[in-house]
């Protein structure tokens, strides 16, 4: 019995020194040797799963304050003066956000038919800026679609919140988690006035990666908040005008469809989270 407890003393006393190693913020080399460190990262805590076409993603350990685990967020230049030139490559294009994208992926989809991009649609039921930005979903898409512009319909559940100033970390976060994608924000079709969720998002995309839509004129259905889906295409067709026009960071072709044909592309539903 004693032999097992030697062996075991001997082997867990190399693997002790190696975890308080790796851990340690200063380096203890031993005489002649030569050992470096490395950063251990934190496991994921969501993994977004695939299944009958659609993704059901789990909830990540919300942060007490902030984003203490997460990396920093580089800031955006809000303003520039350089020309901009309309990109007339095919797009990989993935769309995502709260409920509002299910009426406009509609006609979206048209207009990436017609375009010659793909489309890859995330309709994410009452999610918010928080939701999106506290848990790995969007990477998780991301790495899948790879695509080569975003664009994002967040804020119409973040209308009416108090402390508005709260939600800048999580604007940033996805912003960040971007990576450097081209994209635009579609702005909230307000029915009522926000406490600004609509001018803090502008502020900090920038105006040429912000579309603007409270001076639209929507009709609404049942809820009165969502616009229908005839309203909801006649909304795409104004944002598809600036999307490939000089006022905005990175235009992309978007002629208007021919028709009004749909055509299905590959589009995910997430069930609300109680976050």
């Amino acid at each position: 019995m004693k032999s097992y407890l030697k062996i075991i003393a001997i082997l867990f006393l190399p693997l002790a020194f190696v975890v308080f190693y790796a851990y340690s913020p200063v380096q203890i080399p031993p005489p002649g040797w030569k050992l470096s460190k490395i950063s251990l990262p934190y496991p994921a805590l969501l993994t977004a799963k695939e299944g009958n076409g659609f993704a059901t993603p789990r909830q990540k350990e919300k942060p007490s304050k902030g984003l203490p685990h997460r990396k920093k967020v580089s800031s955006i230049n809000k303003t520039t003066t350089e020309e901009v030139t309309l990109d007339t490559a095919s797009q990989r294009i993935l769309f995502f956000g709260d409920s509002m994208v299910e009426g406009l992926l509609r006609r979206m989809n048209s207009y990436a038919f017609a375009n010659r991009h793909k489309m890859t649609n995330v309709v994410w039921y009452s999610s918010t800026t928080e939701i999106w930005a506290l848990t790995d979903t969007l990477r998780y898409f991301i790495n899948k679609v790879e695509p080569t512009f975003a664009m994002i319909s967040l804020g119409s559940n973040e209308q009416f919140v108090k402390d508005v100033g709260g939600r800048e970390v999580f604007i940033r976060e996805i912003v960040h988690e971007l990576k450097g994608i081209p994209f635009v924000w579609i702005g909230v079709p307000a029915w009522k006035e926000d406490t600004g969720i609509n001018e803090l998002t502008q502020r900090i995309v920038g105006r040429n990666r912000y579309f603007d839509s409270r001076d639209i004129t929507l009709q609404r259905g049942s809820d009165r908040r969502h616009p229908t889906f005839a309203a909801a295409s006649l909304w795409m067709d104004s944002i598809a005008r600036w999307m490939s026009g000089p006022q905005t960071a990175h235009p992309i072709r978007m002629d208007k469809p021919a028709d009004g044909t749909r055509h299905p592309y590959k589009t995910y539903v997430l069930q609300p989270l109680d976050f």
